[in-house]
């Protein structure tokens, strides 16, 4: 179950049909979510649809009072809604210039990501939903788990994952530029 916190449309038009198009973009402050908002947002401009840049704070697992350890803080344990857009505007503002400059929807929430991906997606009615993956390999994922194979498992509509390898072949060609 996810928290909604924010919806900021501040770029979106007055009256805009209903039928506009979007693309979901899970951003999360890291490389790999940097390459995914910048393929979506070239996408997006392919396809005419609207980028929806959507940043989830993981929630945390709700322990009863008496189930902290002695001398640990319960208050240390919530995961607040400051913190929450504290590392949404630190995730937006890591974005590159041409999608932090781009007309887009931003949304913050609290949940847990693949899944409240999947709801915006289906909230908007999104064409695609674009993810970054970590590149973590299938006994890792399996274990740690993954944010973009359980995003492909939920989504109403496709799935387009950027692979890390990507992310590093960009880093690779800026430095030899």
């Amino acid at each position: 179950m996810h928290t909604p916190i924010e919806h900021r449309s501040s770029d979106r038009p007055d009256g805009e049909p209903a039928s506009t198009r979007r693309i979901v973009c899970g951003v999360d402050g890291s490389e790999q979510a940097r390459h995914a908002a910048s393929a979506a947002l070239r996408l997006a401009d392919r396809l005419g649809a609207r980028l929806v840049l959507v940043h989830v704070t993981p929630t945390r697992t709700v322990m009863p009072i008496d189930s902290f350890p002695l001398g640990v803080d319960p208050s240390t344990y919530p995961h607040s809604s400051e913190l929450a857009f504290s590392e949404a505007e630190a995730a937006f503002n890591s974005l590159s210039p041409d999608v932090s400059s781009a007309s887009l929807e931003r949304e913050v929430r609290l949940g847990q990501p693949a899944v409240v991906l999947a709801e915006v997606a289906a909230d908007c009615d999104a064409e695609m939903i674009v993810v970054g993956s970590r590149g973590r390999g299938a006994w890792r994922s399996a274990v740690l788990g993954s944010v973009s194979a359980e995003v492909a498992r939920l989504a109403p509509c496709p799935v387009m994952i950027i692979p890390e390898r990507l992310a590093v072949e960009s880093r690779r060609s800026h430095n030899a530029a």
